[in-house]
């Protein structure tokens, strides 16, 4: 694991995020490419989304981070406003995509072995 991604993941479980930092952290975490500290901060608002449109300001946000909202928080949803069936991984989070990751390189390993 290199030096960034502990730094993260330590920052991640050391700091509370607020409706105070949630937009700081996730500018932050974007401009960085933070994939975690941005999971954490999209979960947040995502979890607390009727405060945060109420006390947030999202004018100045980018583009591309609301899309990446959107999709958090429709996660739970596996179907589009068409009612297609959404391909799991555009919609997965980054620690589950890890998980998955981390399962299919263990699998791999033994079929090696073997």
């Amino acid at each position: 694991v290199n030096l960034k991604l502990e730094a993260e993941a330590a920052y991640v479980k050391s700091t509370d995020i607020s409706l105070n930092n949630a937009v700081d952290n996730l500018l932050y975490a974007d401009s960085r490419n933070c994939a975690l500290l941005k999971e954490a901060v999209m979960n947040f608002l995502a979890d607390n989304h009727y405060e945060a449109a109420e006390k947030i300001s999202f004018d100045d946000m980018p583009g591309h981070v609301v899309k990446d909202l959107l999709i958090v928080f429709g996660r739970n949803s596996k179907k589009d406003a068409n009612g297609t069936n959404v391909d799991e991984l555009t919609s997965f989070c980054v620690s589950a995509l890890r998980r998955k990751l981390d399962k299919w390189v263990w699998k791999s390993m033994d079929l090696v072995r073997q």
